[in-house]
Order: structure tokens, then sequence, then C-alpha cells
């Protein structure tokens, strides 16, 4: 399968990258550099480097680079620092979403193309009516109204949900919300519907299990066919 990834240099995403090689998968990845991609990476015959700045990408670019995709992936972040939280690109990550998503549809592709957002337990899926308690709710208030990457990651949650939607012909999407991220091996992790803790009281989540699942939904169909178009939430055991 090809596979476009967005957010490759991140934590999450070089181990995703890698997972999805391991599966000789034709993997497409847009960088604005690849300083940070592994060597073994760069040096797989199966590995396309688009260097541009995902925003920066024409319609028609844009277009090109997801055309014959079967799997979209966004493991977009913004760097944990003061210009990274405060600064722009403010939307990155809903941007990217939607501007991916156009180009899927703009090409008509023959047969629906997976999306995979990597989110965050801090976004609630507005499909269920998670309840949050008093503390939380008052929490993600101020996280919404503070920190402009929360915000970001809403927007880019909501806009899968309410303008692509679960009859679009061309777009099938997941949106991923891990726990709190770790650096860890791949080991036994859950997945649920919504948090089981609340999302103060939740269990850590390694980024390698976050890419295991990510490539399971990509390579198993009945795996995609449970949680497409859902908001799984992903904890180790």
């Amino acid at each position: 399968m090809a596979i476009l990834v967005v957010g490759a240099t991140g934590k999450t995403g070089r181990l995703l990258v890698e997972q999805l090689l391991g599966k000789n998968h034709e993997i497409r990845v847009i960088v604005r550099s690849s300083i940070n991609l592994p060597r073994t990476v760069l040096e797989n015959p199966n590995t396309r480097v688009v260097k541009a700045s995902i925003l920066d990408l024409t319609d028609e670019e844009m277009a090109e680079h997801v055309k014959d995709c079967d799997a979209v992936v966004s493991c977009l972040g913004h760097v944990p620092n003061l210009k990274g939280i405060f600064g722009k690109p403010r939307n990155l990550c809903t941007d990217a979403t939607r501007r991916l998503c156009n180009a899927i549809e703009e090409n008509d592709p023959p047969k629906s193309v997976k999306f995979i957002l990597m989110n965050t337990v801090g976004i609630q899926n507005h499909d269920l009516g998670e309840r949050r308690t008093l503390l939380e709710r008052g929490l993600l208030t101020i996280l919404r109204y503070t920190l402009p990457p929360h915000r970001d990651n809403e927007t880019a949650a909501e806009h899968l949900r309410s303008v692509v939607g679960r009859e679009n012909e061309h777009v099938e999407w997941c949106s991923v919300r891990p726990d709190s991220l770790i650096d860890a091996e791949v080991s036994q992790y859950s997945v649920e519907e919504s948090p089981v803790t609340g999302i103060l009281s939740g269990r850590s989540t390694s980024r390698s299990n976050v890419a295991r699942f990510m490539t399971e939904l990509i390579d198993d169909a009945d795996l995609w066919n449970t949680w497409k178009f859902r908001m799984p939430v992903i904890m180790n055991s």
C-alpha cells in the first residue's frame, strides 16, 4: 500500500514510518527537513521524501502527493516551547487535516482512502456525549482559551466529525486519542471508546504503541471497520 505520513519527524511519526516500512509499504513523507529522519528510513527504497512545509503546498501539489495513496496519516503537533505553543501556525493540525481531506476528495479516488489523525485524550468525542468532571471541564476550558494547540486539536477532530462526516464517499477517518505519551518499547495496550478513568487519572501510552495501533488500523480491515468514524482512546495495559 502507498501511505502518506505528515509529521514524520516527530517522535511518534518516526516510529510509525519505521513500522510501516517494516511491513513493506510504500511511504511518502512531507517534511520541512529530513535531518530528523533515521538513516534507515532515508535509505529505504520504499521511502519518498518531499521537502516542504505542509501548509505552503498549493492545492495542486497537495492533490498530487495524496494521489494513489491508500491511507494518509497526520502525526502533526506543536513543538512544546513558547514559539511552538503561541507562535504561528496556530491551526497547523486543523488546516493540514482540512487540506489533506480536500485533496483526497479532489482526486476522486476509485475507493475510499483511510485518514488517521493522531490527537489527544483531552479532546472530547461529541458523538458520545462524553462526560467530564467539573474539574476536568474547568481545566479544558482554560486550555481551550489559553493554549492554541489544544484548540487546534479540538477543531481538527471536529472537522473530521462534522465536515468530512460519516457518509463521505472518498474519505474514511479515525481520530486516535492517546493518553499521556511516554517513550517506551511496544507492549500490551488497550483501546477504549472513551477515557475509562478520566483525563486526569488515565494511564500513560507509549509512542511505539500508538504507532503500532495506527499501523494495524491500516493493515487490518476488520480493525479499521471497528474504529472508522470513531475516536478510540489508547492506553498502555
